[in-house]
């Protein structure tokens, strides 16, 4: 005797096994675009760190400074020249003699700044000393994944300052 398969069962299981590869298939590519997503950078958090210390003021709202006639007339930190290490230093300790503040907690009081040995804040400079040593950090991965070197500013690098909304005000015309 010969096995002859039923035609209509062999067709209901090929369509199973079909929608069962199906839905594996599209399983596996939904895993693979979530895994493939950009993941948020650490950097990012920098944006908010931003408008709590008013850099703004003197920086711009995206930090294009004193290179528009409407922005204040800070330096233009897209533009900037200095590496990471002296961007840390200069936001951590300030600028004695100009208007730029420190910001570091403890900032001369309890850290060395500039080779100056710890102890009371020389009296031309200022500053709130409001961040961080790790907040600071993460200010200056922004200013360099989002601001130096970045000469033209898009909707998507303008709603890094703004915590991802590209609909923020300043966001809006670009």
């Amino acid at each position: 005797m010969v096995f002859s398969p039923n035609p209509e069962r062999v067709g209901s299981r090929a369509r199973g096994a079909g929608r069962a590869f199906a839905r594996l298939f599209a399983g596996l590519v939904v895993a693979a675009a979530f895994f493939a997503l950009p993941t948020p950078s650490l950097a990012q958090d920098g944006g908010p760190l931003w408008g709590l210390g008013g850099c703004g003021g003197c920086h711009g709202a995206l930090a294009g400074g004193g290179d528009d006639p409407a922005e204040p007339q800070g330096p233009n930190l897209r533009r900037s020249g200095l590496d990471r290490d002296l961007m840390l230093e200069t936001i951590a300790c300030g600028r004695p003699g100009t208007d730029m503040p420190f910001n570091l907690e403890g900032a001369y009081t309890e850290i060395e700044c500039y080779g100056i040995p710890v102890g009371e804040v020389p009296p031309e400079t200022f500053g709130a000393g409001g961040f961080t040593a790790e907040e600071l950090e993460t200010l200056v991965d922004f200013l360099f994944e989002y601001v130096v070197g970045v000469t033209r500013v898009t909707r998507q690098n303008c709603a890094a300052f703004f915590e991802g909304n590209a609909n923020a005000r300043a966001c809006v015309f670009l």
